[in-house]
């Protein structure tokens, strides 16, 4: 049996690549059944909330770059919250043409009230861990969240738009 090396970017990366991707669409159930559902939003309308909320005034296609999301499901979402008055549109009189959207009022006391249901997800998940594993975690998490920003394709291509 022979021993592969766990050298940067190799074969043997593979493995534990896969297992993230896998883990990161798993994350989504219980933040749909414990958070989404009960709060009557979709996990799209949910996903685009929490991170205007977090990330602060963002753009569509901002928005679809940083959560990974196709920038029709996201123009859904937003639209959707738009309607139920918990984003609004920015002023942006440097670029007419970008349209950027925060949290409301409104979109920042939905956001607090669905809090407990986020910690009660996040005490689930991380409950399994000690606190020096949530420690590295954050750690490690932050590295290649930095590391993926630096991402670059060889080839910039378009998104293959698919339903």
């Amino acid at each position: 049996m022979a021993i592969r090396k766990q050298a940067a970017g190799g074969e043997a990366d593979i493995p534990l690549l896969v297992a993230m991707l896998k883990f990161a669409s798993l994350i989504s159930r219980p933040m749909r059944d414990g958070v989404a559902d009960p709060a009557g939003f979709s996990s799209n309308e949910l996903r685009i909330l929490m991170a205007v909320t977090g990330e602060g005034e963002s753009a569509g296609h901002d928005l679809a770059e940083l959560m990974g999301m196709q920038a029709m499901n996201v123009s859904r979402a937003l639209a959707t919250l738009l309607s139920m008055g918990l984003v609004e549109q920015a002023e942006n009189s440097a670029n007419r043409r970008r349209k950027p959207y925060r949290t409301s009022k409104k979109g920042h006391e939905a956001y607090r009230s669905l809090e407990p249901r986020i910690a009660e997800i996040a005490q689930f998940l991380f409950g399994a861990l000690t606190s020096q594993e949530r420690i590295q975690l954050r750690k490690i998490l932050g590295k290649l969240e930095r590391r993926v920003l630096a991402w670059e394709p060889s080839v910039r291509q378009p998104h293959v738009p698919r339903a």
